[in-house]
């Protein structure tokens, strides 16, 4: 009887605060996450989108903004929860699969699946290519589509995104307005929040007593082990049948973390470490032998740790005769440790290693002048990364590519300097995030002025924040202003001058717009400048773009004037530009002369380059050439 008449009161309770409006002036309270779980996550946050909309205040030089309130932004965070868990998950899931699936160029009706560790398909810019997500059977999906994507324990459900957690835990994080803060920092369009929300409640239930001083941690786990990884991880000259794999799931993987750190056993103090860092901690699926093998034997310590690299013998013999794949079976850190490798292997191992210590670590690949090479990276301490371990600079190493454990999508040294110095760490890059999130509302509502006033406000309180560039650039082709967009590109180009990465993104786009504009001769200025600009100390870029004209002409079937071109690049990129240049450059501009039946002309490119390179006789490069001359006198 007296549980009846408890329910009754509550039933009442829920009606009343369910129609009571939200005083958005003070900061919310447990009492207001009982109405939001009255109302229902979707409504309360319809109810709350549209208070927010209201108040919300622009920044600008004269005025502070309301996502620098700290009231403001608390009531937001939790109308972001409330919008994340009201979603339903069909919904999200179509979202999120809609860059990684794409209809089959060379098959009719046909879908093609982008499986993890894969660029996503994008345009010169930078834009992801369309895809079909539009058309997936959502209610009929391939079963193979999730099976190359998502975690072999996910089933799509037809509820919310709140139903893969407990309504008390939901409501626990909706109170803790910490982990949201650091949440909505963290998450991104490519994470899959269903599983991430099942990854936390997994680890707070198989470790209760770790939260919240372990609360980054396992929101590091939880944003990593989302979706599948790579299926060729580590890398790509090993098979993957003989790396060790972890038969433990996640609690199980952070038992050891947990552990270890519990005991001071490891060379940082995981509690102190925010979950942009831990993510590169938590991403290796080996066994927990593996990482207690190496806290036994790589006792070298963080701020020195690029030393681990001594441990294992560089095996010249093998490299002499050009075996790079692993050829000692078992690819354990003890076989390695007693075998010897090339620079991939050493490289795994000092991140594995490294992991065991506690210390975040990435694997780098590059080229050189001779060719492919891999390092490492780790963090030093105090947000300090070193990713220069085991790179050679006069091997002209331009540019590391790593992969984001927590997207696996690739990134460059470059990129992860700059997201981890000054554009994240800015004073205003909180109230940015803010803005971004209202000008998000104001999308879905329709009101495209505030959307772009909300952008404006975003770049005003972090000048150097990307998402906030790329929101504006939504505004403003939506608009359809070229005039704007022509100076927001420009204004992009002189506000990353110093990023190459980014300056080129932006020097792309404007010769886009001026060419389709019918200026071919500006955007070809623009063209010339990047390749000049680019030359001498990120010849990836310059590649890069010397491949896009080429391309161009190749396709307009203008071969005299593709030679031209292709002429004055060797001349300018050919000495320094090692595998960059032969791979984005020769081999395709080669293989497309040969397509064309433009024999002489492909054997003229292969010989000029040969004799402009600089390359090493016994070195990755020799051979691919002797191989890409042997294709052309077989006519492949």
């Amino acid at each position: 009887m007296k549980r009846a008449w408890l329910a009754l009161i509550f039933g009442i309770l829920s009606v009343v605060l369910a129609r009571a409006d939200f005083d958005l002036g003070r900061m919310p309270t447990a009492q207001d996450v009982v109405a939001i779980r009255a109302m229902g996550w979707a409504a309360a946050a319809d109810t709350l989108e549209a208070g927010l909309a209201e108040q919300w205040k622009p920044s600008y030089s004269s005025q502070a903004g309301s996502a620098g309130n700290a009231v403001f932004r608390q009531w937001q965070r939790l109308y972001q929860w409330c919008r994340l868990l009201g979603t339903p998950e069909p919904e999200a899931l179509k979202a999120w699969l809609a860059r990684r699936v794409l209809r089959n160029p060379d098959q009719d009706n046909a879908l093609l699946v982008i499986p993890s560790g894969v660029p996503l398909p994008a345009d010169p810019s930078g834009r992801p290519l369309p895809t079909a997500a539009g058309a997936l059977p959502m209610e009929h999906l391939p079963p193979e589509i999730l099976q190359a994507l998502l975690p072999d324990d996910y089933t799509a459900g037809g509820g919310a995104v709140a139903s893969r957690a407990s309504e008390d835990f939901l409501a626990e994080l909706a109170n803790d307005q910490e982990f949201l803060k650091e949440f909505f920092r963290e998450l991104k369009p490519d994470d899959f929040a269903p599983v991430v929300l099942a990854r936390l409640e997994q680890l707070r239930r198989a470790h209760p007593g770790a939260w919240p001083a372990y609360r980054s941690l396992m929101l590091a786990f939880a944003l990593v082990h989302d979706q599948r990884e790579p299926s060729f991880w580590p890398h790509h000259q090993v098979p993957p049948a003989a790396v060790p794999r972890t038969e433990e799931g996640v609690a199980g993987q952070f038992d050891y973390f947990y552990r270890a750190n519990e005991a001071r056993k490891l060379e940082h103090d995981l509690r102190r470490l925010p979950a942009a860092e831990l993510k590169f901690l938590v991403d290796a699926p080996v066994p927990r032998s593996e990482f207690e093998w190496a806290a036994k034997n790589a006792r070298t310590r963080h701020d020195k740790f690029d030393r681990v690299l001594d441990m294992v013998r560089y095996d010249h013999e093998r490299a002499g005769r050009g075996v790079f794949s692993w050829p000692h079976g078992k690819y354990s850190l003890s076989t390695i440790n007693s075998s010897g490798g090339i620079c991939t292997d050493q490289s795994y191992f000092a991140c594995i290693a490294g992991k065991a210590r506690g210390i975040p670590t990435l694997y780098f690949a590059g080229q050189g002048q001779d060719g492919g090479h891999a390092w490492f990276g780790y963090l030093r301490g105090n947000g300090q990364w070193e990713l220069d371990a085991g790179r050679f600079f006069q091997q002209r190493y331009t540019v590391g590519q790593a992969l984001d454990p927590q997207t696996w999508l690739p990134v460059t040294d470059h990129e992860l300097l700059f997201l981890s110095g000054r554009a994240t760490r800015s004073q205003g890059h909180d109230g940015a995030l803010g803005d971004l999130a209202m000008a998000e509302v104001f999308r879905r509502r329709g009101d495209l002025p505030s959307a772009g006033a909300a952008a404006d406000s975003a770049l005003f309180c972090s000048p150097d924040f990307v998402a906030a560039w790329e929101a504006k650039e939504d505004v403003l082709a939506a608009a359809k202003d070229t005039g704007a967009l022509r100076a927001h590109y420009t204004a992009g180009i002189d506000q990353f001058r110093r990023e190459e990465d980014l300056r080129v993104r932006y020097q792309t786009r404007l010769a886009e717009l001026e060419r389709a504009g019918g200026d071919g001769r500006a955007a070809s200025e623009i063209e010339t400048r990047m390749i000049r600009e680019n030359r001498r100390l990120r010849t990836d870029l310059s590649a890069a773009t010397g491949a896009e004209v080429l391309s161009r002409l190749m396709q307009k079937g203008e071969y005299i004037a593709a030679m031209r071109e292709y002429r004055s690049l060797t001349g300018k990129l050919g000495p320094t530009g090692g595998g960059n240049f032969f791979y984005e450059v020769v081999r395709p501009f080669v293989r497309q002369m040969k397509a064309a039946g433009r024999n002489d002309d492909a054997r003229r490119a292969l010989d000029l380059a040969g004799r402009v390179m600089r390359f090493e006789s016994d070195s990755i490069l020799a051979r691919e050439f002797v191989e890409l001359e042997a294709g052309l006198a077989r006519g492949q």
